[in-house]
């Protein structure tokens, strides 16, 4: 396998076996800290896929498929972190353009904080669900098939889209071009040193986390070195979205919870009906407590979920 980054090949094989049962390889460059899926998907078996099969991956509910209003009503809550990291490039001036836009998660929060925000996401649903949600312009296709404008977006954003694409650098490439002089790229991709994968001896998480729909696996430093080639300045942050309760589930019994709203959602305690309420309020503030501590930790140590780029163009 060649790597995409720094052009050399490497036969260092991370897994054999995907999420699916697939009996696929990710490769490993040790170069670039960077995992590669060994095997390419023509586009017609790529599109059955994303409307099949990866409707139940992708899916709140697990095994069951999903669609635009359930995407949106339960991943509506989950979009602090990246306002956040944001915020400070925001303003009333500002256009923004999130590419891979799903159902409008993000799109309903920061449209308040910009003078325009448009969204690109290769599923017609949830594009036009996204539009009539949001209120906001969508597209279904490729940015160069739009009436977009070239160095006409202050920012644009990518969230859990980059580990998706043919090819990140020809991607990067490409959106560089609809920023403005000195625009904002910012990046979200899922962590190849996430605690549960790297940290813990999880064989059923390793299946789980790599899967046939992420043809890349990014770390902090490949993920820089990318944007660094690409002709980006910047910082990456690590984020972690699922709480200790998830974790602990994962731990203890090496599989996933039903729904990921529970692990998303800060850590709840379930108590018996009648149990006085100094008890519930101290257990529960020790319960979210603990909760921050834990992410401010893996956070610390490098090993979220997910990391999160923010580069201007040099």
């Amino acid at each position: 396998m060649i790597c995409i980054l720094c052009k050399k090949h490497t036969n260092d094989v991370i897994t054999k076996e995907l999420r699916g049962g697939e009996k696929l390889p990710v490769f490993y460059c040790k170069r670039c800290d960077i995992g590669m899926l060994g095997q390419e998907l023509s586009g017609e078996e790529l599109k059955k896929y994303y409307a099949g099969k990866y409707r139940k991956i992708a899916s709140p509910r697990l095994g069951f498929a999903t669609n635009p209003k359930e995407l949106f009503e339960t991943a509506i809550p989950f979009q602090q972190d990246r306002v956040r990291l944001l915020k400070k490039h925001l303003g009333k001036n500002r256009r923004l353009l999130e590419v891979g836009c799903s159902a409008g998660m993000f799109l309903w929060h920061i449209r308040k904080y910009v003078k325009e925000a448009i969204g690109i996401d290769y599923d017609s649903r949830s594009a036009k669900f996204a539009a009539r949600k949001c209120g906001c312009k969508t597209y279904d296709k490729d940015i160069e098939r739009t009436d977009l404008e070239k160095k006409s977006f202050d920012i644009i954003c990518a969230f859990q889209t980059l580990e998706h694409v043919k090819n990140p650098v020809d991607f990067i490439a490409r959106y560089k071009k609809y920023l403005k002089p000195g625009g904002v790229m910012a990046i979200e991709v899922p962590n190849l040193r996430d605690a549960l994968v790297y940290a813990y001896d999880l064989p059923n998480h390793k299946k789980f986390f790599y899967h046939i729909s992420h043809t890349w696996y990014f770390s902090q430093k490949s993920l820089q070195k990318l944007m660094k080639q690409s002709g980006f300045r910047g910082e990456v942050f690590h984020i972690q979205d699922y709480n200790i309760f998830n974790h602990i589930n994962w731990i203890i019994n090496d599989k996933p919870q039903p729904s990921f709203s529970p692990g998303l959602a800060s850590p709840v305690v379930n108590f018996r009906k009648n149990i006085e309420l100094k008890i519930k309020s101290e257990i529960s503030r020790f319960v979210i407590k603990m909760d921050e501590s834990y992410k401010n930790k893996l956070s610390d140590l490098k090993i979220t979920s997910n990391i999160f780029y923010i580069g201007r163009i040099k």
